[in-house]
């Protein structure tokens, strides 16, 4: 076989087998690896199907039960950045949520803190979170993908 090679290498031929063997290159990969590439470009495997067809997009007016749920796990997110207190007071009955597409929402609320210096002090929250599972009212349905806290226009703070 060693000496094949080295007699190819050697012949006059060996411009002749070069540009073959390119070719042959060329005929794999057309004929086999970009069908197979295409196929799987094709398939739905690097698409997110929507889960629901008519979910709604926007500022919601109502409230559903999944932006209550997402209120919830807000809440729990909020708490699990150890920026408030455990004694934190949520202010929910006005919170506003939007539907961002894909069961994702943006929630935000207020919530109360006790301050040294005012006593009470409002602060802003803002989360944004997905469900992932298919159970929504299981914590561990949701994904948190971020928390905002801001104090409200006109008094100091974050």
């Amino acid at each position: 076989m060693k000496d094949l090679i080295t007699n190819m290498v050697r012949s006059k031929y060996s411009v002749v087998f070069l540009v073959l063997f390119i070719g042959g290159l060329y005929l794999i990969q057309e004929k086999a690896i970009m069908p197979l590439v295409m196929s799987v470009v094709k398939s739905e495997l690097f698409f997110e199907k929507p889960i629901e067809e008519n979910e709604p997009l926007g500022k919601m007016d109502q409230k559903t039960s999944r932006t209550d749920f997402a209120l919830g796990q807000c809440h729990t997110a909020t708490l699990k950045e150890g920026q408030l207190p455990a004694d934190t007071q949520f202010v929910d009955d006005n919170y506003e949520a939007w539907a961002l597409g894909n069961r994702q929402y943006l929630i935000r609320t207020s919530v109360r803190v006790a301050d040294a210096q005012q006593g009470q002090a409002e602060k802003l929250v803002a989360c944004t979170v997905r469900m992932t599972g298919e159970d929504e009212s299981k914590p561990e349905s949701w994904a948190t993908l971020a928390v905002d806290l801001n104090a409200v226009a006109g008094e100091g703070g974050n």
